[in-house]
């Protein structure tokens, strides 16, 4: 079988406010582990996974399923050239399929690749994926009867695409030892030298084969990723899966599938509409209404809060609280009256600002994105596509339009005067009252 590298050294720069894209937790699993029990599921027994110093302590602590056995690397250099060149150093003149670990794929997708690979082990096969707009990322040029890939072309301007064929970072490169010589030409050119590395391929000779798929793509490039990654996570939950030790009180209504794992509490009066998720010891407050979201490990939702099409991670409080179409990381608490608005008053898609350039997100309903270790005071009103820094405070009041960076802490500070009160109370309750 063949070797699987999984490239997890990205400093994932343009996930703020969030952290590590290939560790974010799904169902109580970080997203690396789902990697793992999908190379077991298709038959790969060995991965090499390619990480940075600073992330490496915490990808070592994933769990590994027992019929994978997984090697560490470290990248040395920026760009995915250099991490496929750290990993592939020990693979000789072996293949390797090269997956990206912020990236979701379909097992239809890899046992599609992996077979075509087994009927013509000398060719470099790359997946692909249709577009019908622009993305930046990798086109695929083909020769004149389309069969064969002439070359890539990394992020083409807009309207010079080559044609509609983007590269998904599914790859088999099927000489490790030979890729690995060209990577080291290209160190230098940490944006494309792993595009230029296997255009170099293909000049020299080796037949490039693209293996156009029609199957879902999802990844984790920005913050609002996560909800899509979410939505395909729930849409795999089927019936209803609730552990015996969950206590469920009065007048609650749960309708669709759902996995509400142990020692979870629901309180009286809530409704839930699935497909939803609720981690362990999470206690769902009176009068909620969750529906289409994903919820962590001991979550407090309070009293009267409404959590819809949301992911929220573990530990987290809410009281009287509406979270629309948002990211919250674990460690977040919410005051009592704080809204998270998901609609611009104008119905367009929302915008969000990442590092210095404004993305439109593409989606018409985004709320807030907030880090880990926020809190928010109470009657806050966070505007659509907000991002909020880790470790930052929200002050009573605030109704917050903009990005607040990490460990800040953003207030509203009025001007109070106090004064005797010469003014008498008047009459006209007792009117009301007669008229009523």
């Amino acid at each position: 079988m063949i070797d699987v590298i999984i490239l997890a050294g990205g400093e994932s720069t343009r996930f703020w406010p969030f952290t590590q894209k290939n560790l974010t937790p799904f169902f109580g699993k970080p997203l690396l582990y789902w990697h793992y029990e999908q190379l077991v599921r298709i038959g790969v027994k060995h991965s090499i996974v390619v990480a940075n110093k600073e992330s490496l302590p915490e990808i070592e602590t994933v769990s590994i399923p027992k019929k994978l056995s997984v090697e560490f690397v470290v990248q040395e250099g920026k760009g995915q050239g250099q991490a496929v060149l750290a990993a592939g150093r020990s693979l000789g003149d072996k293949p390797a399929l090269i997956l990206n670990a912020s990236d979701i794929y379909e097992d239809e997708l890899l046992k599609q690749i992996i077979d075509v690979h087994k009927k013509e082990s000398t060719s470099l096969f790359i997946a692909a994926v249709r577009v019908s707009s622009y993305f930046p990322g990798g086109y695929l040029k083909l020769s004149n009867d389309g069969t064969a890939i002439s070359e890539i072309i990394e992020k083409p301007k807009e309207g010079k695409e080559p044609g509609d064929l983007v590269s998904l970072v599914v790859d088999i490169i099927p000489d490790m030892q030979t890729f690995c010589a060209l990577l080291k030409t290209y160190g230098k050119r940490p944006g494309d030298g792993y595009e230029r590395a296997l255009n170099k391929l293909i000049k020299n000779g080796s037949k490039a084969i693209p293996v156009i798929t029609k199957t879902e793509w999802l990844y984790l490039k920005y913050p609002w990723h996560i909800l899509p990654v979410m939505e395909a996570c729930l849409r795999t939950i089927k019936g209803q899966n609730i552990d015996s030790t969950v206590k469920i009180g009065k007048f609650v209504t749960i309708e669709g599938p759902v996995i509400i794992e142990e020692d979870v509490k629901i309180s009286e009066g809530t409704k839930i509409v699935g497909p939803v998720f609720i981690g362990k010891g999470t206690i769902i407050g009176n009068n909620n209404l969750i529906r289409h979201s994903h919820i962590g490990a001991g979550c407090v939702t309070g009293f009267s809060t409404d959590i819809t099409r949301s992911y929220i991670g573990d530990n987290c409080w809410f009281h009287t609280n509406y979270a629309g179409d948002s990211v919250i990381a674990s460690d977040v608490s919410m005051g009592s009256g704080t809204v998270l608005a998901n609609l611009r008053l104008d119905e367009s898609a929302v915008s969000s600002k990442v590092i210095d350039e404004q993305i439109n997100t593409g989606r018409v309903k985004l709320g807030a994105m907030i880090g880990s270790g926020v809190r928010i005071g109470v009657n806050v009103s966070v505007m659509p596509g907000v991002k909020i820094g880790r470790g930052s405070f929200v002050g009573a009041g605030v109704a917050l339009g903009e990005d607040l960076q990490d460990k800040m802490y953003c207030r509203v500070a009025p001007t109070v005067q106090i004064t005797e009160n010469t003014k008498k109370m008047g009459s006209t309750r007792e009117e009301f009252k007669k008229k009523l």
